[in-house]
């Protein structure tokens, strides 16, 4: 081009030695719109044995950079037609100079440009004033840290104009990256819960990649959860069924079932595929100590060529960040309803979902019953074998309240050694019931204490339904339980009432 300087070889300095970047003679690129800054920095770099070639502005120095692929691009940051921001960006986000390393230089001192020549691909950035000092240590520095590799480019621009469009093509993905990354991020940071976070998830990238269906699964130390799945409404029950199955054996084997959170069918196009698994594709989520995937199954194949996968791979390490900030959230949440010691819901939040389902009994007029129970004795426990064999006995007491209580029950720790089981849409007769099968059970299963030694235990409890009292109220309620409780130990203890 006429603008470029001839290329320029100098003497090898001898006191570099055979290992030094100089001995295998690497191209260096210097970019600046000065002619007199061009001759100035070849003329540093060539007597270091470094082989020159320039170019006058930006938009030619990319042209010459994608052509010839030089070892390394010293490029100013002020220029006309395309900047030294530009030229890094156009030239770090091709994948046919990618690897190239890039030295920005300028006469600005302020931090900001700095900060956005860096972020835009520079690989190092010193001031023009510091050339004579500063100049021959980052290119050798930035050699060292680069293998020199080889590069065939197919169709690299012949032109300024034809530069400028594939810096556009670039600027295009980079602008439609950062508003998939915003929607994510604005959408998925604002939930609460790993289910809000995956259906948040999947609902942006359902409007990005035409899919059959798209699934989020995690597994963490003691559970395998799969949640999130979302599928175009024609697919059957059976294929959402495989799909799911088919998230869970990607995370492998589990202690613990799994959980299946969310299964929704969204509007999917009218283009339909015979065999949407055959086009699946799987991105690993790198998750805070938990496995975490994605699968969905495009109904077109997505080629190397497409612009769907990089942008998906560009979007995982920000999907991992609003699953782990929902994680922690519904962590938080969860440790905030939690009784520490039982894993049950504690006082505080078992009156408070009480309070939730006495209003819709009143509103709906439906039954609502509650059952208080009381370990006997308990304090003579405590005092017989230690409060780490108490807390043994109200661990295992909670795990029979979990096993025996139905799906819309609600059981939690009351107090010390008290339980309180809500029971929606039941009767007094049927909380009667539901309070002597947990007195059965309490009785009948010995509590393990300490390796080998168990311990036979007893509890009274008290029944109360809404329909027996005259006005509706969460205290009533559950002063007439307390006070059956109390019958019931007054009638000799281990015993339900009515």
């Amino acid at each position: 081009m006429s603008s470029t300087d001839t290329e320029r070889t100098g003497p090898v300095s001898s006191s570099r030695g055979e290992s030094s970047p100089a001995a295998a003679n690497p191209r260096i690129l210097v970019i600046d719109d000065s002619e007199l800054s061009r001759k100035l920095i070849g003329r540093i770099l060539s007597n270091q044995g470094y082989r020159v070639i320039t170019a006058s502005d930006g938009a030619e120095g990319a042209v010459v950079a994608l052509r010839e692929h030089p070892h390394l691009v010293v490029t100013d940051l002020e220029m006309p037609v395309l900047d030294g921001y530009g030229v890094a960006r156009l030239l770090k986000s091709d994948p046919a100079t990618d690897d190239i390393p890039v030295l920005m230089l300028t006469v600005r001192r302020e931090a900001s440009s700095r900060f956005w020549g860096l972020e835009t691909g520079a690989d190092a950035y010193i001031l023009k004033d510091e050339l004579s000092t500063g100049l021959v240590p980052a290119v050798e520095n930035l050699l060292e840290q680069s293998p020199i590799r080889s590069h065939s480019i197919s169709n690299p621009p012949r032109t300024p104009l034809e530069v400028l469009a594939r810096v556009s093509r670039h600027l295009d993905a980079r602008l439609l990256e950062a508003v998939l990354v915003n929607r994510i991020l604005e959408r998925g940071m604002q939930a609460q819960s790993i289910d809000e976070a995956g259906q948040s998830i999947l609902g942006s990238l359902a409007e990005f990649v035409d899919c059959s269906y798209l699934g989020i699964a995690i597994k963490e130390e003691d559970e395998a959860a799969v949640f999130c799945v979302q599928h175009a409404s024609r697919l059957s029950d059976g294929e959402v069924d495989a799909f799911t199955d088919e998230l869970t054996e990607i995370l492998g084997p589990s202690s613990r079932p799994r959980r299946e959170l969310s299964i929704r069918s969204f509007s999917g196009s009218e283009e339909e595929d015979s065999d949407p698994s055959r086009h699946r594709k799987e991105f690993r989520l790198p998750l805070r100590n938990a496995d975490g995937v994605l699968l969905l199954a495009p109904k077109r194949p997505l080629g190397p060529d497409s612009r769907e996968i990089p942008l998906l791979e560009a979007l995982v390490p920000h999907l991992a960040l609003v699953l782990d900030n929902a994680r922690l959230a519904q962590r938080l949440r969860e440790l905030s309803m939690i009784d520490g010691l039982t894993k049950l819901l504690n006082r505080r939040t078992v009156t408070q979902r009480l309070q939730e389902e006495l209003s819709r009994a009143v509103r709906y007029e439906h039954a609502l019953s509650v059952v208080l129970c009381d370990l006997d004795h308990f304090k003579r426990i405590n005092d017989t074998y230690g409060h780490q064999a108490g807390d043994k006995v109200l661990i295992q007491t909670a795990e029979i309240f979990r096993q025996l209580a139905r799906s819309a029950d609600i059981a939690g720790r009351y107090g010390g050694e008290e339980f309180l089981l809500v029971l929606p849409e039941t009767e007094l007769d049927e909380a009667a019931e539901a309070a002597h099968r947990l007195l059965r059970e309490i009785s009948d299963r010995p509590m393990r204490i300490d390796e080998g030694q168990r311990l036979t235990i007893s509890a009274s409890l008290g029944a109360a339904s809404l329909s027996e009292l005259e006005e509706p109220s969460e205290t009533a309620l559950l002063a007439l339980a307390d006070k059956r409780l109390y019958q019931a130990k007054d009638e000799g203890r281990g015993r339900a009432v009515p």
